[in-house]
């Protein structure tokens, strides 16, 4: 869950380095792409594989100063696992596409864009369900944030964005609500990234001081201390306690007759 901590710069990525050119060059491998999968025409599928072309050569030439062949990231490759997974099991899709399958078939009709040495293969993997939700949830949760951060220090006081900034910490608060509730079904990975994305809104957003947008007077601006896992383990050592107490007095009162 450590990439998703990037959500908003993942989610967001500059199209400064889109030329005419390569957007022709997407487009021309994405019609071959389609052809071979046997979707020509399917723009949903067609869209993605040309967000995807875009999102892998941004990653692998956004750093090209650092004179390296590779500057594609592990939490890069979790991030396009993860956005392929989200994508090709869209319900737009009609059928999902497994993932590797999209990949390695895009790769052999794209070779020169694919040619990072990080493998990427390497870390592609169909999600669990259970864990694909509780990633989108973390996904918009630090997304939101960023959100209002940016609305917070932002030189724009009108009406309609003080407004905006109380609708994301309501979104904020309602969103790690419903995570802290998933958690009752496992996922301990899942609880444990919850209460660092706690620490990081707490940190980045409740301790700003300025509060020129006066967010801080919506009654969501403080996440919750709501923990289901907490209270789930609390009411667990309450119910041991009542039942174990009636079962020493048992044991005891013979003793006392002896």
């Amino acid at each position: 869950y450590i990439f998703l901590r990037n959500a908003h710069y993942y989610g967001n990525l500059p199209t400064g380095l889109d030329t005419e050119e390569f957007r022709k060059s997407r487009e021309d491998n994405c019609d071959i792409f389609l052809t071979d999968i046997n979707l020509t025409g399917n723009k949903h599928v067609k869209e993605i594989c040309d967000k995807f072309i875009y999102m892998y050569y941004y990653l692998n030439n956004i750093h090209k100063e650092r004179d390296t062949d590779n500057t594609i990231t592990d939490e890069d490759c979790h991030f396009m696992n993860y956005w392929l997974n989200v994508n090709l099991k869209n319900d737009d899709m009609g059928a999902p596409i497994c993932v590797n399958f999209f990949y390695d078939k895009l790769r052999s009709k794209d070779v020169n864009t694919f040619s990072n040495s990080a493998k990427l293969e390497e870390h592609l993997h169909e999600i669990e369900s259970g864990n694909l939700k509780n990633m989108q949830l973390l996904y918009e949760l630090y997304d939101t944030k960023q959100k209002i951060v940016n609305d917070m220090y932002g030189e724009d006081i009108t009406d309609s964005k003080m407004e905006l900034c109380k609708e994301y910490t309501k979104e904020c608060h309602d969103k790690y609500i419903e995570g802290m509730k998933n958690c009752l079904n496992g996922y301990d990975d899942f609880y444990n990234a919850l209460k660092d994305f706690k620490i990081c809104y707490n940190y980045a957003v409740e301790w700003d001081p300025e509060d020129l947008k006066n967010c801080k007077s919506s009654p969501y601006f403080n996440l919750p201390n709501y923990d289901s896992v907490l209270e789930r383990k609390q009411k667990k050592t309450m119910l041991i306690q009542s039942i174990s107490t009636p079962l020493v007095v048992l044991f005891i009162i013979p003793l006392l007759y002896k």
